[in-house]
């Protein structure tokens, strides 16, 4: 074979190769979104992690896809599971917390590690992985305010549930933190067995009663102004707290 065809020949062979390689690369390159990681294993090397792309060799890589996007986790309790305030009153509460994985390698690593890329894509496996760190939290928090303390200021409320919270969130990121339901629990619902409970209603029992005395004397009243006109318009709202609370007294007696 003469040398001018051993030439062609070899020619041809590289330019396949190429051809085949690229090819090759071409369909082994994986594309993620912006809201989106790509997370590699092979063997005992380190787990990378790229937010645009990369090449995932078959039978040598393994690639899993990490949804970045925002998750909603809401906590509930309401009732008997309501929180316990500082002077053992309880409070019905409905908060949603949004978290997300941060765009850096390290939170995406530890997300992987620790949850799963599988699990940490499902809302409602997050959901079940942050509710109850997220209760007790709210737990924690609200037991360190009066109930009127609470009422007054939310946001207080919040920074402080933040600050329970801490980094620990399994690698997610707390984004933000809504309260759509904070309100005293009906006496009803109270346990008169439990000892917080009992607390509770002592409390609210003393202040129907106080509330009963000062407004009393308004009935002998010729004559009221704006303010005393005022004060009479809201008796309602009182004279309902004095009726739970005697339906909260009768249910302790029975029990």
């Amino acid at each position: 074979m003469e040398t001018a065809e051993l030439l062609a020949m070899a020619g041809a062979v590289v330019v396949g190769g190429g051809v085949c390689c690229a090819v090759g690369l071409r369909m082994s390159y994986r594309r993620v979104g912006p809201g989106e990681a790509l997370v590699i294993e092979r063997g005992s090397r380190p787990t990378r992690v790229s937010f645009g792309g990369a090449v995932v060799w078959p039978m040598l890589d393994r690639a899993e896809v990490l949804d970045l996007s925002v998750r909603k986790v809401v906590v509930e309790r309401r009732g008997r599971q309501g929180l316990s305030c500082r002077d053992g009153i309880r409070v019905d509460v409905r908060a949603t917390f949004l978290v997300k994985v941060e765009r850096r390698p390290e939170d995406v690593l530890r997300v992987a590690r620790e949850v799963g890329c599988a699990r940490a894509n499902r809302s409602e496996e997050v959901q079940a992985l942050l509710e109850e760190r997220f209760a007790c939290a709210l737990a924690n928090s609200a037991s360190t305010f009066n109930i009127d303390e609470l009422l007054a200021d939310r946001s207080l409320f919040i920074d402080h549930v933040k600050v329970e919270l801490g980094n620990e969130l399994l690698g997610f990121k707390l984004e933000r933190m809504s309260l759509g339901r904070l309100e005293q629990t009906p006496l009803d619902q109270l346990d008169p067995t439990n000892v917080l409970d009992a607390q509770g209603i002592l409390k609210l029992t003393e202040r129907a009663t106080k509330l009963a005395v000062e407004t009393s004397g308004l009935k002998h009243q010729p004559w009221m102004g704006p303010r005393e006109r005022k004060e009479e318009e809201g008796r309602g709202g009182e004279d309902e707290l004095e009726r739970e609370v005697e339906r909260a007294l009768a249910q302790s007696r029975t029990n």
